[in-house]
């Protein structure tokens, strides 16, 4: 068997989406990392590309009350779209997302970045 290496959401990082990830990145999340209650506050408050129609934002969760033996459904997902500015992103006009970190006995995993249509594209993310 190969180990597979996870990529973690860091509180400030710039995400490049081009064709060598396919316009995609995916950020785990583990909660030791962070000091939050209740939900996860992503900002894109910078940008480099121009000619995008949105941000798609996909948040997995992993339930953690289901069991693989009994072949329930372990992930669950939400699914944002922020419209992209025209000039692009400034600190003026930042997009952000709220994502709940637990909801019952689901639990916040993985969270998807995805770029539309697929243009090559520079964001400025940070965590709050």
């Amino acid at each position: 068997m190969k180990a597979i290496k996870r990529k973690f959401l860091n509180f400030n990082e710039k995400i490049i989406l081009s064709k060598i990830n396919n316009f995609q990145v995916s950020r785990y999340f583990n909660p030791s990392h962070f000091n939050f209650e209740d939900s996860l506050n992503l900002h894109f408050d910078y940008s480099e590309g121009r000619g995008t129609d949105y941000i798609r934002i996909l948040a997995v969760y992993i339930d953690t009350s289901k069991s693989m033996e009994s072949y329930e459904g372990l992930d669950f997902t939400e699914d944002f779209k922020l419209p992209f500015p025209e000039g692009g992103i400034t600190k003026q006009n930042e997009l952000s997302v709220s994502l709940k970190l637990k909801e019952d006995s689901k639990l916040l995993w993985k969270i998807g970045i995805q770029i539309f249509p697929k243009l090559e594209t520079l964001l400025h993310l940070s965590v709050s």
